[in-house]
């Protein structure tokens, strides 16, 4: 693991270890009615077993969300490569999503929900581990 400074701390997991498939899953219910739909939603799970819908993104294509949820995931292995806040976007989100291409990150998982800043904390503390 190794970190870099953005908008706030934030650490680029090593992607060596496989994802638990219990935390990050399609929603499959969609998958009959809308397949579109459920190859760009996911659910994630946190540590305290609540869950966090996504909208998935390449990472090149990430929109410049602000006050937003992220996480960066290796597409092929389904790894967390590094979880964090948009903060307010613009030049410091696309420097920490380049840094986490770089790390491995091929899509972003963006969780638009959390509406205030001490939701979006929790939520990443909870994704990452340390409710």
């Amino acid at each position: 693991m190794f970190y870099f400074r953005s908008m706030t701390q934030i650490a680029i997991r090593s992607h060596t270890s496989l994802r638990d498939s219990r935390l990050c899953a399609p929603l499959t219910a969609l998958g009959r009615d809308a397949p579109d739909a459920a190859s760009r939603f996911r659910r994630w799970r946190g540590a305290s077993g609540r869950s966090y819908l996504v909208s998935v993104y390449p990472i090149g294509e990430c929109p410049d969300y602000i006050d937003a949820v992220l996480i960066a995931v290796d597409g092929e292995s389904s790894a967390c490569v590094w979880i964090g806040e948009a903060g307010e976007g613009g030049a410091g989100l696309a420097a920490t999503l380049a840094i986490a291409a770089q790390a491995g990150a091929s899509e972003v998982h963006v969780h638009l929900l959390a509406g205030d800043p001490a939701a979006r904390s929790r939520a990443v503390r909870d994704l990452d581990g340390r409710h």
